[in-house]
């Protein structure tokens, strides 16, 4: 029989692009693979609240999921919280529902907790939520529902049950840019020392069948419209090498879509990276993070200079635009390593780069762990509300001055990466796809 399931997207973000909330999609598909009855609203792309005022007045879900995919803009320059926006979407379903609600997504596993608390939810999981919505669509169909609380998900192998997208919302983002996602595996076993996706999804890495990915990709495309896909995994290019057997078979599939994922600069070949163009890899993103070696190991990366400097390399031998994500103001950072940096940055052909400073300091990370150390925050501090990490050896002035003016009139080297959305946005007006940054380093008339 199964009961009537009402799954709210809150994120609003469309910083450097809007992007699908393909978590929901996933829950959707295993709450409809065991008999239950799913409605999807995306507060970005289906009009926001009073979209969702109506939606409540003709339609009286047993169970509302409430996905919370940000904190905030984890951007110390534009330091925006969505914390308030979540609020204002509970206490519209407060008002107009009495269904119980569950709290999920990547945010509320950060700090599952204090949100849960925070925002007066009836039930909330940390984790991957499939096996415990189902437990808990579950009972609440048999009478008979759990106490009221916080539960953890157990991260085992993980299921991945069919994917059920919303078209509405698809419909969306395909019109700005035309991409919807896909996840080839979940898990990060590196220690980045500000990264929270082993909070998420834990250390080991579990892959998906790579004929079940390049299905997807052939289903997104003809099925949504996809003009393009992004694979969201934390790595795409894992030293197992199951990456490259996603690429054998979408190769197999006779893909044709452009796809675009986040790599780590180590464990690449230009064998290999051939391939994946063959696959239809079309950019590359990068988590440098960091670009010199005493910042480097400062964090925590597990790769030198050198090896960024050689996949950027290869990638643009291939013609592979590549983008590298850096943090300056981190742990270490001092005048000399700033200068060190930029000038680092100048050896990378043909790439763009997007550069932040400080790091938003979340739990459970050692960012967190140094920040306490060193006075920064203390271990009582809520972190709800975006708290930035810089290195103590640095005024933030001087950063914020230094990167201005090295990258002044730099259309490849975008600061603060604000700057970038209006750009963005223009592109996807005159009908281009994919992630724009790409477009800044194309061979002309190659796009």
């Amino acid at each position: 029989m199964g009961i009537d399931c009402l799954l709210v997207s809150t994120n609003q973000v469309e910083v450097p692009y809007p992007v699908y909330p393909l978590g929901l999609a996933h829950l959707a598909g295993a709450l409809e693979g065991a008999g239950h009855r799913v409605v999807q609203f995306d507060l970005l792309a289906q009009g926001g609240l009073p979209v969702l005022e109506q939606l409540l007045a003709d339609f009286s879900p047993d169970l509302i999921g409430v996905s919370i995919r940000n904190l905030d803009t984890v951007d110390s320059t534009c330091p925006d919280s969505f914390v308030a926006g979540t609020a204002a979407t509970m206490a519209c379903l407060r008002k107009l529902s009495k269904a119980p609600v569950v709290l999920g997504g990547p945010a509320f596993s950060i700090l599952p907790t204090e949100l849960l608390e925070l925002l007066q939810a009836d039930y909330g999981i940390a984790g991957e939520g499939e096996e415990l919505l189902l437990w808990l669509a579950r009972s609440l169909e048999e009478g008979t529902p759990p106490a009221k609380g916080l539960y953890r998900a157990s991260i085992g192998e993980t299921a991945w049950p069919a994917v059920t997208y919303n078209q509405a919302a698809a419909d969306f983002y395909l019109q700005w840019g035309g991409m919807l996602n896909i996840q080839t595996k979940r898990g990060c076993p590196y220690r980045c020392g500000y990264c929270s996706y082993p909070a998420i999804e834990g250390r080991q890495l579990r892959f998906r069948d790579p004929e079940s990915v390049a299905e997807e990709v052939t289903r997104v495309t003809r099925e949504l419209g996809a003009r393009y896909i992004f694979f969201t995994d934390s790595v795409f290019n894992d030293p197992q090498g199951h990456y490259l057997q996603v690429a054998e078979a979408l190769i197999k599939a006779g893909n044709t879509t452009p796809w675009c994922a986040y790599f780590r600069p180590q464990h690449l070949t230009k064998e290999g990276l051939t391939l994946l163009k063959q696959a239809g890899l079309a950019a590359m993103e990068v988590g440098t993070d960091a670009v010199t070696e005493q910042t480097l190991e400062a964090l925590g990366k597990g790769f030198g200079f050198q090896e960024v400097v050689r996949t950027s390399e290869l990638a643009s031998a291939l013609e592979i635009p590549c983008a590298h994500f850096v943090i300056f103001g981190g742990p270490e950072e001092d005048e000399r390593t700033l200068a060190e940096g930029l000038a680092n940055i100048e050896t990378l052909p043909e790439s763009v780069v997007f550069g932040f400073t400080g790091i938003r300091i979340l739990p459970e990370t050692a960012i967190y762990r140094r920040a306490v150390a060193e006075g920064c925050i203390t271990a009582e501090q809520p972190l709800q509300e975006p708290v930035f990490y810089f290195s103590p050896k640095l005024a933030q002035e001087t950063l914020d001055t230094a990167l201005r003016e090295a990258w002044a009139g730099r259309f490849n080297r975008i600061y603060p990466c604000q700057e970038m959305q209006n750009r963005i946005r223009r592109l996807h007006e005159r009908g281009h796809t994919g992630p724009m940054w790409d477009f800044l380093v194309r061979k002309r008339g190659a796009r």
